[in-house]
């Protein structure tokens, strides 16, 4: 059997990895062992799996899950093989993902796995193909997909309880103050290092939380995930020195955290409504007046 696996994103919260099967033979082939905890999302093909004594179906319609360790037979009864896209969170902030639907996670941290698959919702799939899409050319905000990936998982494993009848059992409910202050925490790290490359578990360290519930808080309370926030920072500064008038943007986007000149010119494109180098161009106090107006009513910026 033909197995290849080529590695799309690798942090500390989260690895993404494609996996391209391509069977020699369609009976089942010999025992096979997870190397870790994964989500695994078939994207084409079809493969059945037999896990603890049962067997099922694998597709495009199926999430499955694989405990570390766990033992797993695969035959494909359809020619083709299959490919998936993989993931592997860290072990810790699976159980906490987990552990909002089933407390007893906790009991047993070699297998946070309850199930071996569960349908995949429309959403959860067109999600992570949008994802994984991002990843190919290479990645430019590691913290987006960190955030992505989480809520992703989120969704997964959510739509795997209640698909159960289990839904998400109380926890004990912080107040709002210390919701509102560990948010602010997290803008005073941003807005002192909003050009630098942080990846979730670095900022989560720096106010003392997790990164499943660090990003979860920020996002209730500001409407906007940490990676869109971060990215309003560095338009936001672009802007100031081009009104300033920098001259080099490819030093200017570098400069604020930008992957290239292409990506900035795209993200400040879509914040502003017009390119950095027309807004160098168009930098004066007619331009302005007509780009003050236009937001005073809500429109798009002049180009």
């Amino acid at each position: 059997m033909s197995l290849q696996a080529h590695s799309l994103f690798s942090s500390k919260t989260v690895e993404i990895y494609d996996v391209c099967c391509r069977p020699e033979h369609r009976g089942h082939g010999g025992e096979e062992y997870s190397s870790g905890h994964h989500v695994v999302f078939p994207r084409s093909g079809a493969f059945v799996m037999r896990v603890a004594g049962r067997e099922f179906l694998a597709d495009s319609t199926q999430v499955l899950f694989f405990n570390r360790a766990e033992p797993y037979r695969v035959a494909h009864p359809v020619d083709g093989g299959d490919d998936c896209a993989v993931f592997v969170f860290r072990p810790e902030l699976l159980r906490e993902v987990i552990g909002c639907h089933q407390p007893r996670v906790a009991e047993r941290p070699d297998r946070p796995f309850e199930f071996s698959h569960t349908a995949s919702d429309p959403r959860a799939f067109f999600f992570q193909q949008r994802l994984r899409q991002r990843l190919l050319p290479g990645v430019q905000d590691g913290l987006m997909v960190e955030e992505l990936s989480l809520e992703l998982l989120a969704a997964v494993m959510g739509h795997a309880y209640a698909a159960r009848g289990i839904r998400a059992g109380r926890r004990r409910r912080e107040t709002a103050a210390a919701h509102r202050e560990q948010t602010e925490r997290t803008r005073l790290v941003l807005a002192a290092r909003f050009t630098e490359d942080l990846r979730l578990a670095e900022i989560a360290r720096a106010v003392h939380s997790s990164s499943f519930h660090l990003a979860r808080v920020f996002r209730r309370e500001t409407g906007i995930p940490i990676h869109q926030y971060r990215q309003q920072l560095r338009l936001r500064a672009a802007l100031e020195r081009l009104l300033e008038g920098e001259a080099d943007l490819t030093g200017l986007a570098l400069d604020l955290g930008f992957a290239s000149h292409s990506h900035f010119s795209a993200a400040f494109r879509g914040a502003f409504g017009t390119t950095p180098s027309a807004c160098r161009r168009r930098a004066n106090a007619r331009w302005l007046r007509e780009m003050s107006k236009i937001l005073k009513a809500g429109g798009p910026a002049p180009a």
